[in-house]
């Protein structure tokens, strides 16, 4: 995903986690759904059972032996009644554990074994168990109310008639335990297994109905809060795209005040007239050799300009004296550097632009000043500014001598190499191309002849 647009990280990632989170919502939602329709059927299974007992059924089953009569018309009415909520197979069993009612003949008069005879011990106890998923081979017909109806089978103990065929297979069943109760005492209990493969069916459309409107919500979902993004990120792009100008045009303002400045210096100092402005343009170009970021090169071009601004504080008689500087007055102008810092520190913008300020006058074997720093110790662009300041001072011309040729003065850069100048700066300056350099001191005031100053 690296090569793609945020709009399209975002788009994935919110799709992976809506369709995440709606499978998980789907899943959930649909183990809820199955429970409460569970539980839901259990208990009315439950009370549909237990209701028929004493108001429909013939509770005598329990207690006595039925004459063929009755037993046919309670087989009927079991029959038509439980098919209704499509149970599909039953037994009552009497207080012994005798099966005394069965669909098949061959269970009754037999006893309940092992779990049977536990959970029936639970039932008439009054604790019937939970209805619980059983698999069993029925007949299907029993579970059907259009089949089964009164009047419709042969004889005692007669399966279904009127033409249907048997459809006996394995089914997947509730099998619920109810307890019979006549006058508040338990007289048997009745054992169904209704069909589930109906409430399934219904359960799995409503599962799926419930899927499809998730899903649907999720899709919708994604396509809003992708909208709201995409509409987002524009605005964001537009003010960032706006604020990056109004920072352009700052930064701007912000040189060219310093540009200004620095042409201020210059008219109070003349006899160092485009020192700074040639300054820069060195260490543009050792700065090139040297391969330095670009974001770094603003306060290389800012110190460049701004290096003599301390010189505001040193008085006019020592600033512009046309012959050499005695010992106290060099002493007050050895304080520039570090008077030029403070000026300038309070400054949020020029804050690392005041490092070179402070340190231009250093020499990398420790010899220079205020502060005596050596090495790595002096920032890199101080380090750089002293090679271009040097370079410059030297093939310019003073009132009070000639600049040398650039040659002279290349080989004066190299006798400072390791003790004046940083050897990597050295070695950078030294790889720009004479051309570069003498277009840069053609502009130096009271230059000589080009012939000559080469």
């Amino acid at each position: 995903m690296t090569g793609w647009s945020p709009v399209a990280r975002f788009s994935i990632a919110l799709g992976l986690t809506l369709a995440v989170t709606a499978l998980v919502l789907a899943g959930a939602t649909a183990l809820v759904f199955g429970r409460y329709v569970e539980d839901e059927t259990a208990r009315f299974t439950k009370d549909a059972v237990r209701s028929h007992f004493g108001t429909v059924f013939d509770e005598a089953v329990f207690s006595r032996t039925l004459d063929a009569k009755e037993w046919e018309r309670l087989e009927q009415t079991v029959l038509f009644h439980f098919s209704v909520y499509g149970i599909v197979s039953t037994r009552f069993f009497d207080p012994s554990g005798r099966v005394v009612f069965s669909y098949d003949d061959a269970d009754l008069g037999m006893t309940a074994q092992g779990d049977a005879a536990a959970l029936l011990a639970r039932t008439l106890a009054g604790d019937p168990p939970a209805a619980q998923h059983r698999d069993i081979v029925a007949d299907m017909r029993y579970g059907r109310p259009a089949v089964l109806a009164p009047g419709s089978y042969a004889d005692s103990h007669a399966h279904p008639a009127g033409g249907s065929q048997p459809d006996v297979r394995r089914a997947t069943t509730l099998e619920t335990w109810v307890p019979v109760v006549e006058d508040g005492r338990t007289v048997g209990a009745a054992v169904v297994w209704r069909d589930l493969g109906p409430i399934e069916a219904t359960l799995r459309q409503i599962q799926a109905s419930t899927a499809l409107i998730i899903a649907t919500a999720a899709v919708l979902l994604w396509l809003f809060l992708r909208g709201v993004y995409v509409r987002s990120s524009q605005r964001i792009v537009a003010q960032s795209a706006a604020l990056e100008r109004a920072l352009g045009e700052t930064e701007r303002t912000y040189d060219s005040t310093l540009h200004a400045l620095s042409n201020a210096l210059d008219v109070r100092d003349t006899e160092t007239e485009g020192h700074a402005r040639r300054v820069l343009e060195y260490m543009e170009l050792i700065a090139d050799e040297l391969g330095l970021a670009d974001q770094v090169r603003p306060a290389l071009r800012r110190g460049a300009l701004l290096h003599d601004i301390g010189k505001i504080g040193v008085p006019d008689q020592i600033l512009r004296k046309p012959g050499p500087l005695n010992d106290a007055e060099w002493t007050i102008m050895r304080r520039h550097p570090d008077l030029g810092a403070r000026i300038i520190a309070r400054i949020p913008f020029l804050e690392e632009v005041a490092t070179i300020i402070r340190s231009h006058h250093e020499r990398w074997d420790g010899a220079g000043y205020p502060e005596g720093l050596a090495g790595s110790d002096i920032p890199l662009g101080a380090r750089i500014f002293a090679v271009a300041d040097a370079f410059d001072a030297m093939t310019s011309d003073r009132p009070y001598r000639l600049g040398r040729s650039i040659q002279q003065a290349l080989g004066e850069i190299v006798s400072g190499r390791g003790t004046q100048f940083d050897p990597g700066v050295v070695d950078a300056f030294l790889a720009v191309p004479r051309s570069r350099l003498e277009e840069v001191h053609a502009n130096a005031p009271f230059a000589q002849a080009a012939g000559a100053a080469v």
